[in-house]
């Protein structure tokens, strides 16, 4: 079942993109994400949005982002992570 994952990171823009680099998402994509938004809040910190095919794919690859936050020593804690039950999914096409 898919599932959407929100999590506050807790991480600067710069620290967010340093470990994107770290485990290879920009070039490799992981298996099971459909959607990745990584969005500036007030403070400056960064929010991601994903959807993924399945609860257990999101969480095999939080633990590839956790342990290059640990070994790069980014963020200090792990934040929280909110899993919620995908109701639908609309996205636009490009035209042809």
């Amino acid at each position: 079942m898919a599932v959407c994952r929100i999590i506050d990171t807790g991480v600067s823009p710069e620290q967010y993109e340093k470990v994107r680099d770290k485990v290879g998402a920009r070039d490799n994509p992981p298996d099971g994400g459909q959607l990745h938004i990584a969005a500036r809040r007030t403070d400056g910190t960064i929010r991601i949005i994903e959807v993924w095919d399945t609860r257990e794919q999101a969480e095999a690859f939080g633990e590839k982002v956790r342990a290059a936050r640990e070994e790069m020593g980014v963020g200090g804690a792990l934040p929280p992570v909110e899993y919620l039950e995908l109701h639908s999914l609309l996205t636009a096409q490009a035209p042809a």
